[in-house]
């Protein structure tokens, strides 16, 4: 395991006056070498990009959009979408005008955060910066186990819709009649499912160098393409008059739409930060003990992949973010869109368990997508990894250190299906996690963070009334989407009514939900 070095050593500040300090500046592209390491191709960036971005937000956003209206939601999605990125472009100035005011090679988000505290107006932000960068860490884990349990969820309901397909084409033929044993077979609890994914999911996350999984991410991202163009084939062929379809609906619904949203888009806005992590590199690598200083950046708005730091031309990163961007942007709205269009009332929290069960056609999108989204659990689920293990290695003995690792991400893939199995319900799952932490990362904190950094420039009334209405609008989505989620959680009967298809046995998957919760 190669030991990486910054190009530019940090000077130690003390014996700097504040005046000095502030005038003094490091460059803003100050880069980590990575020594003897071949870095990944644009090709390879851009598969990681697209991988982390295209998931169950995507397929969950036409149900969304029936949450909002055929009208509203559309319009929202784009707002949502467009705050997100200027949310993103907020967060780079900042981090560039902290790197050079504190003297610091590289901030990452909670690092941003907390010196944009340290530097702030307020005294008891200052005296308390260190918390900034607790909360951001927090919410980060939050927010990725949390994604990490919406695939377990995702995984379950299409291997299941799929299982039960398999089933009702073998036995029907044989037996007719026996319409209580096909039904029995259909009724096999959700949770089963998720159990069966568990060790699989363990054993993916022992692999820790994102670079192994390049090939498995682009046979992914073939997989979910070939997935996309059988699904829009699909959805395109009987579209309902959108006249027919409610423009708006009752605010009570909406808060349900903004969390799958805010879900959807936080993977939209990417910005290189870099941010160092410390952890002890196992004595079996290096033969003694050191601390590695890894670089890697930070996806807004909560993801952390190494991807512009290990890119053999940084330069073209942000080429690669923009097509990535692009790509996925314009599958958001018209997927939502035409996915709506196509099963009104109907919609499921992922438009894939619409498909039909009998034609293997539509089978197979959700054999190849679910493959897609097993191999993005990994990816995801290197923020909390990257984040936590330390933690619990720093405390062990140098032999242990490499198994200590393995447990603690063992656990971590155990607490995202103990999530999946207590909230078996995919949309209520998206909806909670892209309103508790999403809007937490993507919405509130970089418009805080700006008047924070930037109040001694003079900012202009105008500058701060957007800043303001950002992180409000973040705040009311936070509580109204928070309350609105748990109630259905609590509640799941009138959402599950409300989703249902009008055929029992397709409909047994969320009756067995509402009997399981009760």
């Amino acid at each position: 395991m190669e030991v990486m070095k910054p190009l530019i050593d940090e000077e130690d500040s003390d014996g700097i006056s504040d005046e000095e300090q502030e005038n003094t500046f490091l460059p803003v592209k100050t880069h980590y070498q990575l020594e003897n390491e071949e870095g990944i191709t644009f090709i390879q960036t851009l598969t990681h990009l697209l991988k982390g971005n295209i998931g169950t937000g995507l397929l969950g956003l036409p149900l969304a959009i029936k949450n909002a209206g055929i009208v509203v939601g559309p319009i929202s999605l784009v707002f949502i979408g467009v705050i997100s990125v200027h949310c993103m472009h907020i967060l780079v100035r900042c981090s560039h005008s902290l790197c050079q005011r504190m003297k610091k090679s590289s901030l990452g988000y909670s690092d941003t955060v907390s010196c944009a505290m340290e530097v702030g107006p307020l005294t008891a932000l200052q005296k308390r910066a260190s918390w900034g960068r607790y909360v951001v860490d927090f919410f980060l884990v939050i927010t990725q186990l949390g994604f990490c349990g919406v695939y377990v969820v995702f995984l379950a309901e299409n291997v299941k819709q799929v299982h039960e397909g398999f089933l009702e084409s073998k036995i029907a033929p044989m037996n007719i009649n026996a319409t209580g044993s096909s039904s029995e077979k259909r009724n096999t609890d959700l949770r089963i499912y998720m159990l069966c994914f568990l060790p699989f999911l363990v054993l993916l996350v022992f692999i820790r160098d994102l670079k192994s999984l390049s090939l498995l991410s682009l046979l992914a991202n073939l997989s979910m393409a070939v997935s996309l163009v059988i699904i829009y084939q699909y959805i395109v062929r009987d579209l309902a008059d959108p006249r027919k379809l409610p423009p708006v609906v009752g605010w009570k619904k909406y808060p349900l739409f903004f969390g799958t949203a805010v879900f959807a888009f936080e993977g939209i806005g990417v910005f290189s930060l870099e941010r160092n992590f410390l952890h002890l590199v196992n004595k079996s690598h290096m033969g003694h003990d050191n601390t590695q200083t890894c670089r890697t950046s930070v996806k807004f708005q909560s993801k952390v992949l190494p991807l512009e730091n290990r890119m053999k031309d940084s330069a073209r990163f942000p080429q690669a973010l923009n097509i990535g961007m692009a790509i996925v942007m314009a599958l958001y709205i018209s997927l939502a869109t035409l996915g709506y269009m196509r099963f009104g009332d109907e919609v499921k929290g992922s438009i894939t368990l619409n498909l039909p069960q009998d034609k293997w056609l539509y089978q197979s999108v959700k054999i190849l997508y679910s493959f897609g989204i097993f191999v993005t659990y990994s990816i995801q689920f290197y923020v909390p990894a990257e984040i936590l293990t330390p933690v619990v290695t720093s405390r062990v003995r140098q032999k242990w250190k490499l198994l200590s690792e393995l447990v603690v991400r063992a656990l971590l893939v155990c607490s995202t299906c103990a999530v999946a199995v207590l909230i078996p319900r995919l949309d209520l799952v998206i909806s909670f996690v892209g309103a508790v932490s999403s809007s937490t990362l993507g919405l509130i904190l970089p418009p805080l963070v700006e008047i924070l950094t930037f109040y001694k420039e003079n900012l202009s009334l105008l500058t701060i009334f957007k800043d303001v209405f950002i992180a409000v609008v973040g705040f009311v989505g936070f509580l109204t989407g928070t309350y609105v989620t748990v109630e259905e959680i609590i509640y799941p009967a009138s959402t599950v009514l409300a989703n249902a298809t009008g055929s029992f046995p397709t409909d047994v998957n969320a009756t067995d939900l509402v009997v399981g919760l009760k």
